[in-house]
């Protein structure tokens, strides 16, 4: 049969070549309704099971070392038993059968999600759908999965990140995931990338008419899936796969090593972090410590802003594990895709919304001083645009300091420049600044107007010669103040990137643990002298063969 290419969005990393194993949706209930008491009893149950059943899973996942994941599923369960989901079902199954009432109950939540001008929260809604079919299959005591026959490509319009977990428990050869819906910011999109299963997600329903058993093939870096692939294409599946195990074994070994270029340049290699489990990984993985400690994703669902006590309860579990090494904490970074309930509707973000509301800002400082420990401590203010924020924040730092009895220098106080605006003032702000980070997600996406529900092409779009621009003036305004300059989006954890950043002078990236190993590796492959000629050629919007030597075998930089 010919190929056919179907384009998504890259959602999970890899290459994944195996069998269609295509996951299609449940029957109509067509079971006789047995009265209001019985169905209600049997939805109301099933939503307890799928609880339960939740809470083991998760339990299992924290044991093994994905706490991240395991607080999805724990979240998952809770929505499970939320009282007003409950009473829709009851109210439901007094004219449908309970898998019926609990198909619409989920669904209607689902659609209220969905409808939300907001990404992450809109992308929630897959997580409540899944609820009402798991309870649903329940009933019907369908399994989760059907069965595959060796290494299977998974093909469905939508799934949870119960089902992905599903996958790593069974005996199932899943090597890849290819979704018709679905977003490259749910849930499921984010336990694939932990458990390292290449995912696309948006193909349309096209990639629903799959032949059950056909060869696949798919591409998580680019967001494509392949299906009856040519031999050929199927040939460079397998290499690629082959490869990538071969790579990440091969950076494990240089673990141990600096990240020093070939001429001498040291770069400081620091992780992103939001959980216990990052912050673990990151040791494991060598970092010299955290460049972005993000602390807003812990209060997604608050009704109000978090309590002084509330934030020393996040932050000490985190900051306990990092003693003598540095530790940039992020006030919260609400607005935009991460608004909590009580803020729905604002326009402010970052910092700006932070300073409308001093308290709240006031008592977060205080509770980082508080939960510091021994841990080297920088504060970093999110999306800063001017030199009179900050000389208000290290006012309210004082005087937490004097608040809580801070007897040691203030913590150095850092701004992260992630806007156009904030670029053109990189001077004044660096006068009174510690230490400068540049944010590349927000900075791309205000720069090119792109969508940040594509992390993956908003990353490697920081190659962009404007975005590359406003970098390069941003790292000569903090050196000319005598400051060091991290980056910490997406795109210092994307090795050909990184190669950029070091040619422009970045002194520290911050990237995703598990990218650590291959971005130490791809530092001491490469000489500041060449990675500074490929900066300048892709400063220009030039591509020339001469970048492929510079960065040592990788694939090169587009910009």
């Amino acid at each position: 049969m010919t190929e056919r290419e179907i384009r998504g969005l890259a959602a999970s990393p890899g290459v994944g070549v195996g069998r269609v194993l295509l996951l299609e949706p449940a029957d109509a209930d067509t079971a006789p309704h047995r009265g209001a008491a019985a169905e209600s009893e049997a939805a109301v149950a099933a939503l307890g099971a799928v609880a339960d059943e939740l809470g083991a899973r998760a339990e299992r996942l924290r044991a093994d070392g994905f706490g991240a994941e395991a607080e999805i599923l724990e979240a998952n369960a809770l929505m499970a038993l939320d009282p007003m989901l409950r009473a829709e079902v009851e109210r439901l199954a007094a004219g449908e059968t309970a898998s019926s009432a609990l198909r619409s109950a989920t669904q209607r939540h689902a659609d209220l999600l969905a409808a939300l001008d907001d990404p992450m929260l809109a992308a929630r809604a897959t997580d409540v759908r899944e609820l009402g079919r798991r309870a649903a299959r329940r009933l019907s005591h369908d399994g989760v999965h059907p069965t595959a026959d060796g290494p299977s490509v998974l093909v469905a319009d939508d799934i949870g990140p119960a089902d992905v977990a599903d996958l790593r428990e069974s005996d199932q050869q899943i090597v890849a995931i290819a979704l018709a819906g679905g977003a490259a910011t749910s849930h499921a999109a984010i336990m694939a990338r932990s458990l390292g299963l290449p995912m696309v997600v948006g193909a349309g329903s096209m990639l629903l008419d799959a032949a059950p058993g056909a060869r696949a093939v798919v591409d998580g870096d680019a967001g494509c899936a392949y299906l009856d692939p040519t031999p050929e294409r199927e040939d460079w599946g397998r290499a690629r796969m082959a490869a990538l195990v071969r790579r990440r074994r091969r950076h494990a070994r240089e673990r141990a090593l600096p990240a020093v270029t070939l001429d001498g340049r040291w770069v400081t290699l620091l992780a992103n972090a939001a959980t216990t489990v990052e912050v673990r990984s990151a040791i494991e993985m060598e970092a010299e410590g955290i460049g972005l400690l993000r602390t807003e994703l812990a209060f997604l669902e608050a009704r109000s802003w978090p309590t002084e006590e509330e934030h020393v309860a996040a932050l000490e579990p985190l900051l306990s594990l990092l003693p003598g090494q540095v530790a940039t904490v992020r006030v919260l970074d609400f607005g935009d895709d991460k608004t909590p309930p009580f803020l729905s509707g604002i326009d402010a973000r970052g910092l700006a919304l932070l300073l409308d509301h001093e308290d709240a800002l006031a008592a977060q400082l205080r509770a980082i001083l508080r939960a510091a420990g021994g841990a080297s401590l920088r504060i970093l203010l999110p999306l800063a645009e001017s030199a009179d924020q900050l000389r208000l924040v290290r006012r309210l730092v004082r005087q937490a300091a004097s608040d809580t009895g801070w007897t040691s220098t203030l913590p150095p106080l850092g701004a992260m420049i992630e806007t156009p605006l904030a670029v053109r003032r990189a001077q004044e702000i660096a006068l009174e600044a510690d230490f400068m980070s540049i944010g590349t997600n927000d900075l791309v996406q205000y720069t090119l107007g792109l969508d940040r529900s594509q992390p993956l092409a908003t990353a490697r779009s920081a190659a962009h010669p404007r975005v590359l621009q406003l970098i390069a003036e941003t790292v000569v305004a903090a050196h000319e103040a005598g400051l060091t300059i991290e980056i910490c989006g997406e795109a210092a954890s994307e090795p050909e990137l990184a190669v950029l950043f070091v040619g422009l002078g970045v002194d520290e990236l911050s990237a995703a643990p598990a990218r650590l190993d291959e971005l130490r590796t791809t530092v001491r492959r490469i000489s500041a002298e060449d990675a500074a000629g490929a900066a300048a050629a892709a400063l220009s919007g030039e591509r020339r063969d001469e970048q492929r030597e510079v960065l040592g075998g990788l694939d090169g930089v587009v910009a």
